[in-house]
Order: structure tokens, then C-alpha cells, then sequence
């Protein structure tokens, strides 16, 4: 079923939707933090995101390969897809309902962490109070969540909602969110060109991130006597066999794989994708992978356990463990990923979730959003606005990374539902 004809078969899709939502619930974990190293502990440098779409084909193998999605055009044209608006109720009803992961936005202070300083200001500019709940913990959940009622064409609750950017092109593809009316967002303009031009959403016209970060290296100087300078040593070194651990998340390993091997995670092939796959089993059987980890990663190498690991940027350094570095650039590149703002169709306060979004978007907020989240401004005028507020955070390469690290970020190739399902199918074939 080709995208430009994505409502062909109204049956098909619904009971497609049914598979990806039932298989949603066994989901592996993505995005961890310090949260799983310190859990006792809210601060402003605890974080907490998840949801690789991991189980997909456990409940739908052969149903959803039937719809045959053509890999050139694995996001819906703006032509057919622009989200289905419903009554938009912001003029009288001066409220928006945003739902976001946990630990994810500033806070007052480690003992009041329900008053968020940035949206208590926007309440204060524009008068909308804003319902922000924090129940995302995983993207396959909360999709299996919100999936019933926009099927069924009908109104979430939410008005904005964050999904990590693989997601984006499903949520397209099922029509599921609203085309954003720029006229609201002036701060559209401040999107810089590397996160304007994410081929998950070309122009930004759905969504813009709520973070932006790397995927990189880390290792333990205590276990790791020899510096870890590139991806292909975590595969092949021989004195880091048996403390490797690579992420159970199939996009990060799969792209770690294809950098190794000199291939493109932006643009590769089936027979790639394969060789990448031979690479990883490969390095598995012959002892040099200890482990495929989720979230809790951050919490075993924080206790020595693991010598030599793969890592969300920001991660390590939060824990403020010396024996601990991260590779701010290894020499085959790295990966880049946002979690995404959007707005789901019938949303009840549309205009007023797209203030919120324009409102994260003035340098100055985004500062202090990513002065409290440390992950990578994507806001032109935030790092100027950041170097003022938080000279520290400014002057780490993983919050304000360098030139030669932009110019070093692969994102993953844009994904149909079928390569999403046949992908994590043969990726957990070698890694659960």
C-alpha cells in the first residue's frame, strides 16, 4: 500500500494498528539517564526517556508485511497527510494538556520538582495554564494508549505530546497528527538547518524536538588501560572482549554496525543492513559483546560493571564518575536522534499547543530547557543565551558540540512500517 494512497483499505490499516499496539506492550526500553543510576534522587540533571519499537513483529510478522510500503516513500506526502483538525476550543478554553516523559523539563529545585519555571512563565505571557503530566515512559505504550481514539477519529485529550523520531514517520503514515499553522509559530524561523531538513518530518511542518542528542562511546579507565577512540574497536579489540555491551535497541546497534564497517546509517541497503547484522552476531559469538543492554546501561557501567558501552550523550557526564569518559566523537561518526513535539489529530487546543511549541523555541527558554535536560540546543540563539545562564554547560562538547562533532552525526534511515517490523524481527533474532 503505497503512502500516496495510505486510506485504501480502512480494515487493513485498523487492523494493522491493532497489531503494532498489541505488540507495542512487549517493547524494549530506549533513552536512559541517571535516572536508573540514582532513582532515589529528582535533580536537574535526572533524566528518563524510552521506547524502541522493538517487538513490533512479535505479534505481526506476516500482517503487516502484506502492506508493501515502498522504501523511497516511507513518510506520507503533506499532499495526503496533513492530521485531521477538529473544534478548536484555545480562544475560550485557555489551557493546553501536554504530556511528556518523566524528569524531562526544568524544575524549581530538587525538593519542589512539580513547579516548572518555564512553563510557569509562559502561564504568566500568555495566560493558558498548561496540564503537563508526566506518563511517558515508553513510546510503544503510550501509543498503544492514544491509538483507540484516534482510529476512531476522536479527540486524545492531549493537545502535545513528545515521540522519539522513529516514530514521527509511523504517526504520519496513519495520518495521526496535525500539520502546524506557522502563522502561530514566529520561532519556527530559530529551528536550525541540521534539525529543519530531519528527513523524518522535511521542513519541520509536524514536529519540532522537545531534545536532541548522540549516540557515542564511553568506557572505564579503571578496566579500559588503552583509550577507546573508535566504534570498530568496540567489535574487534581484543582486550575489550567480554566488556562490551551494545544497546538492545536495533536503530543505535544496527547504525553503530554500519559505521564500522564504513556504510552510511542514513542511506544503506538490505544486503548492508545484513552485513551489519553479520558484523554484531559475529563479535557476539565470539565472546567480545558481554551484554545488549536497555536503560539500565547507565546504572551497571555507574557501578564498574561494564568496561566498554555505548551511551546517550550527556549521560556519563551526569554521573560525574572521573574514571568514566565519554568519546565526545568516535572516528566513524555516531548517531543523532531528537524526541519530538506534536500535536495529535482533534486536538481540543491546537493553537494553544502550538504557542507552547513556539514558545520553546525562543533562545532564551531553550536555554534554560537545555540547561536543566543537558542535551543539544536545536535552537539558533540558545547556546549564546546558554554561555550567559550556565558557562559550564556551554563549555561541554556534549551539550554544545563542536563543529567537527555536527559534522560527524549520522541520523538512521527513514523506516516503513514493513523494514521497521522485518528489521527489529532479525536484529532480535541475534541480540535477545
Amino acid at each position: 500500500m503505497p503512502p500516496s494512497t495510505p486510506f485504501r483499505d480502512p480494515d487493513e490499516l485498523h487492523e494493522q494498528r491493532s497489531l503494532i499496539a498489541r505488540a507495542a506492550r512487549a517493547g524494549s526500553m530506549r533513552r536512559s539517564s541517571r535516572t536508573y543510576a540514582d532513582s532515589s534522587v529528582v535533580s536537574r540533571r535526572n533524566l528518563l526517556r524510552a521506547g524502541a519499537f522493538g517487538s513490533l513483529a512479535v505479534a505481526g510478522a506476516g500482517a503487516l508485511s502484506a502492506c508493501g510500503v515502498d522504501p523511497k516513500f516511507p513518510v506520507v506526502p503533506e499532499s495526503v497527510s496533513t492530521g485531521r483538525t477538529g473544534t478548536d476550543y484555545s480562544d475560550s478554553e485557555k489551557v493546553v494538556n501536554f504530556h511528556n516523559w518523566g524528569s524531562y523539563i526544568d524544575i524549581e529545585s530538587d525538593t519542589n520538582t512539580s513547579d516548572h519555571p518555564t512553563l510557569d512563565a509562559f502561564t504568566k505571557k500568555y495566560g493558558i495554564k498548561v496540564n503537563y503530566v508526566e506518563d511517558i515512559t515508553d513510546n510503544n505504550e503510550y501509543y498503544t494508549k492514544i491509538d483507540p481514539d484516534l482510529s476512531a477519529g476522536k479527540d486524545t485529550g492531549v493537545d502535545l505530546m513528545v515521540f522519539s523520531d522513529y516514530m514521527i514517520p509511523i504517526l504520519r503514515y496513519y495520518n495521526y497528527i496535525e500539520k502546524l499553522d506557522l502563522s502561530v509559530m514566529p520561532n519556527h524561523k530559530n529551528v536550525l538547518p541540521e534539525i529543519l531538513n530531519d528527513p523524518i518530518d522535511p521542513g519541520r511542518r509536524f514536529t519540532l524536538p522537545w531534545a536532541y542528542g548522540y549516540t557515542t562511546i564511553a568506557y572505564n579507565t579503571k578496566i579500559i588501560k588503552e583509550p577507546v577512540t573508535s566504534i570498530k574497536e568496540l567489535f574487534e579489540r581484543p582486550d575489550l572482549r567480554g566488556q562490551v555491551v551494545l544497546f538492545a535497541e536495533m536503530e543505535d546497534t544496527v547504525a553503530f554496525a554500519l559505521l564500522a564497517l564504513g556504510i552510511d546509517p542514513e542511506n544503506f541497503t538490505d544486503a548492508q543492513f545484513t552485513d551489519a547484522l553479520d558484523y554484531i552476531s559475529a563479535a557476539r559469538a565470539r565472546g567480545q559483546v558481554r551484554q545488549f543492554m536497555g536503560q539500565d546501561y547507565i546504572s551497571s557501567f555507574s557501578q564498574g560493571n561494564i568496561g566498554a558501552t555505548m551511551a546517550y550523550s550527556g549521560d556519563v557526564a551526569q554521573l560525574g564518575i572521573d574514571n568514566l569518559v565519554t568519546v565526545n566523537l568516535p572516528k566513524e561518526g555516531m548517531l543523532s536522534w531528537s524526541d519530538n513535539m506534536c500535536i495529535p489529530n482533534y486536538a481540543r487546543h491546537k493553537k494553544n499547543a502550538e504557542l507552547l511549541m513556539n514558545w520553546y523555541y525562543n533562545p532564551d527558554i531553550a536555554a534554560q530547557l537545555d540547561d536543566y535536560i543537558d542535551y543539544i540546543p536545536c535552537v539558533d540563539g540558545a547556546v549564546a543565551s546558554l554561555q550567559s545562564l550556565d558557562p559550564t554547560a556551554a563549555a561541554s562538547p556534549l551539550i554544545v558540540p563542536t563543529a567537527k562533532m555536527k559534522a560527524g552525526a549520522k541520523g538512521f534511515m527513514n523506516l516503513n512500517v514493513d523494514q521497521l517490523n522485518a528489521y527489529t524481527t532479525r536484529f532480535q533474532q541475534i541480540s535477545g
